[in-house]
């Protein structure tokens, strides 16, 4: 794992704190151009959280973009991966408005 992520994670933080402090780390991975340690951020941080948000946003974003590459380069396995990716996220969305997270 990144070792960043392991030093919010070690803080013990209370979960939407945790998440915000992802979220910002996964942000800055975003802006460099370091899409998997954003998605990783991201995750945690769903992981720690668990509530619909900019987390979500930015990993059905990030997920979608995967997948367009995974297209474009003829990868049938990478292209399957992230349409699972997505559609779990968008479960999850659905969920939340059912049951109200």
């Amino acid at each position: 794992m990144n070792a960043k992520i392991d030093a919010i994670l070690a803080q013990n933080l209370a979960p939407a704190a945790c998440a915000k402090a992802l979220n910002e780390l996964g942000k800055g991975y975003a802006e460099q151009d370091d899409a998997d340690s954003a998605i990783a951020c991201w995750e945690k941080s769903m992981a720690c959280y668990g509530k619909p948000g900019f987390a979500q946003a930015q990993l059905m974003k990030a997920y979608n973009a995967k997948r367009r590459q995974c297209s474009e380069a003829g990868d049938g396995k990478g292209l399957e991966v992230y349409s699972e990716k997505i559609d779990a996220l968008m479960q999850q969305s659905k969920d939340a408005i059912r049951y109200g997270f």
